[in-house]
């Protein structure tokens, strides 16, 4: 299986030239959430320009995120600007939301994270791709004398590959640092058609399996896959989509369907709403005989896209019908040429999405020192106090690997 970073993220190169007198020209202001909103132009293009695309930290997402979904959390956002231009205006380079937690994992320490709200599965902040040095040199220079006391800096869900990975590990150096975890998600470069990719990821058998479940579906009545394409379709797509989500496993206690929490279905109504408005999603079904079989919804950014919610009828499991509607995104997206990557959110050691896409792409969670000597003594025995922990207290399942070995994507 190819580890290879995005097409996108391979063409943005880190600077060739880095100006180290520049960064002292860029400025940083920290904001509260309801002030993000007087910077959301400038927010948008540095969404365009990001040296690693991240939808879930852009404005048609993040906004109804806060809203929804903070659940009082102690959040900031740090805003970093280059020097003004010739119109005056100061150009948004840097854009980090952070979450202090007052404690972390039981332990007396105060901690700054990348903020993962539930249903966010990237946490690499948005910095512009021509100034990348001077915006992360800025950040740990603010990080090192924060204003909350903050001894450690958790990342969450970064990337552990890609242009942006490179300059990032650069600041790492002399820092003391601890990987909570690492793994590889299922990552999809379309390169030439849809079955000869196939052909080359999975074995004969299960290839002629997959042409076999769709014959075989076939029998039952007319199939059709179909894009929502109007906006007069949305809202019965959403409505379609929490019904179906919730009458599966996802709909059980812990089983995390969007209609077990009014919040939640709350912000899918906008998100999607939104990002039909903007072109941000693709919204993809499968029916059979006009019943709605299988649903899929892609976020889009970046040149690429997030394999972001996908849910199927359970009565008709042994026809795969959540795989069937993955094939037939496969085939859109390698018929798209603005498509040059997707990204499957999907959990460690996915069944289905490991199985299909070849390619992948890295996930690491650091917890990284401030560099002062409090921050270094709690990184250093971390290891170790987690080990006690586990010992004494079940320590709990970071939240990105529950139900990694069990059906169904996020």
């Amino acid at each position: 299986m190819g580890m290879v970073a995005p097409k996108e993220e391979v063409q943005k190169k880190a600077p060739a030239i880095v100006n180290p007198s520049l960064s002292k020209a860029l400025t940083f202001q920290l904001v509260q959430a309801k002030q993000l909103q007087q910077c959301e132009q400038q927010w948008r293009q540095l969404s365009s320009t990001a040296l690693a695309p991240n939808v879930f930290y852009e404005p048609w997402t993040l906004l109804p995120a806060l809203e929804h979904l903070s659940d009082g959390q102690d959040l900031h956002f740090l805003l970093i600007f280059g020097p003004s231009g010739k119109i005056g205006a100061e150009p948004l380079w840097g854009f980090f939301p952070l979450h202090i937690q007052s404690s972390y994992l039981g332990l007396p320490v105060k901690v700054m994270a990348f903020w993962q709200h539930i249903h966010c599965f990237l946490t690499v902040p948005l910095i512009d791709q021509s100034h990348a040095w001077e915006v992360l040199e800025t950040f740990w220079n603010w990080f090192e004398t924060n204003p909350f006391s903050c001894k450690m800096l958790d990342t969450n869900l970064f990337l552990g590959e890609g242009p942006l990975h490179q300059i990032w590990s650069d600041f790492l150096i002399g820092r003391l640092a601890h990987t909570l975890c690492e793994y590889p998600r299922a990552f999809l470069v379309p390169n030439g058609t849809t079955d000869a990719y196939l052909r080359s990821t999975v074995r004969k058998k299960h290839y002629d399996e997959f042409l076999r479940l769709e014959r075989r579906f076939s029998e039952q009545g007319t199939l059709e896959y179909h894009q929502v394409e109007t906006i007069t379709e949305v809202d019965s797509f959403i409505d379609d989509f929490l019904r179906l989500e919730a009458s599966g496993w996802k709909g059980r206690p812990g089983g995390g369907a969007f209609a077990l929490e009014q919040r939640d279905a709350s912000y899918l109504r906008k998100i999607i709403r939104q990002g039909f408005l903007e072109r941000r999603v693709n919204l993809l079904t499968l029916s059979c005989n006009g019943k709605v079989i299988a649903m899929k919804l892609n976020l889009m950014g970046g040149g690429g896209g997030f394999t972001f919610k996908i849910a199927f009828d359970e009565q008709y499991a042994k026809y795969s019908p959540g795989l069937l509607l993955e094939l037939e995104n496969m085939r859109r997206t390698f018929d798209n040429p603005k498509i040059q990557w997707l990204d499957s959110c999907a959990l460690a050691r996915h069944p289905m999405a490991n199985r299909i896409w070849k390619e992948r792409r890295i996930i690491r969670q650091y917890l990284i020192s401030d560099n002062s000597r409090s921050g270094n003594f709690w990184i250093s025995i971390f290891p170790l106090l987690r080990l006690v922990k586990q010992q004494f207290k079940s320590e709990p399942v970071l939240s990105h690997l529950i139900r990694s070995t069990q059906k169904g994507n996020s």
